[in-house]
């Protein structure tokens, strides 16, 4: 039930985050419907709309990945990605990708929330799931 918490959480902040940039492109007294200003009005409201997961997913890929590593090889290679990219770099990529990562962070916790419902209401355990593709 946690991850459903979480998930209806994170759901209604990206929902607020994406409506109030939306509301903000349209309170906007310059603001003329063209091609560019709905394409840069589009990219916003999707950032706005998938930053909180995509920083959920990336924390949880860091705990992951770090985790498995002793202290001294998880501070290397943190040091070593801090030299490399940077904190601007890390924020602007984490931009760049931030509707893939967030699809994915809800994709993931969907089929998690479907897999503990279905572990604890079991059914017919030949039945075919969705996610075994």
């Amino acid at each position: 039930m946690d991850k459903m918490k979480q998930f209806l959480m994170v759901l209604t902040i990206s929902m607020a985050l994406a409506g109030s940039a939306v509301l903000l492109y349209l309170l906007d007294p310059a603001f003329v419907p063209d091609a560019y200003r709905i394409a840069s009005m589009v990219i916003v409201v999707s950032w706005a709309f998938f930053i909180i997961p995509s920083i959920l997913f990336d924390v949880q890929l860091a705990i992951k990945y770090f985790g498995s590593k002793s202290p001294e090889h998880a501070f290397r290679d943190g040091v070593r990605i801090g030299v490399i990219a940077g904190f601007g770099g890390i924020l602007i990529s984490s931009l760049l990708v931030s509707p893939i990562t967030g699809i994915l962070w809800y994709i993931h916790t969907v089929k998690k929330i479907v897999l503990s419902k279905k572990n604890q209401y079991p059914d017919n355990p030949n039945e075919k799931d969705i996610f075994n593709i």
